[in-house]
């Protein structure tokens, strides 16, 4: 992740923290309700996304290391 974006999203989740106990502090429930379901979708979409590279990354390696099998098996004949 770029540096850039990472310091843009630390932000975003410190204002977003922010805004959640300032509008519980100000006896604005609902509004902070929504800011906590956003942010809770906002994490389970970060979350999809890292299993998605992971699975993408696990496949990538299974498939480099049956090709490492199938030249070994080869040689080894």
């Amino acid at each position: 992740m770029k540096k850039g974006l990472k310091w843009t999203l630390w932000v975003v989740l410190l204002l977003i923290l922010g805004g959640i106990f300032l509008n519980f502090y100000l006896n604005y429930f609902t509004f902070a309700y929504a800011l906590m379901s956003v942010l809770l979708l906002v994490f389970s979409g970060w979350g999809a996304l890292a299993k998605l590279k992971n699975d993408v990354h696990e496949y990538k390696n299974q498939l480099r290391r049956e090709s490492d099998i199938d030249d070994i098996e080869r040689y080894t004949r």
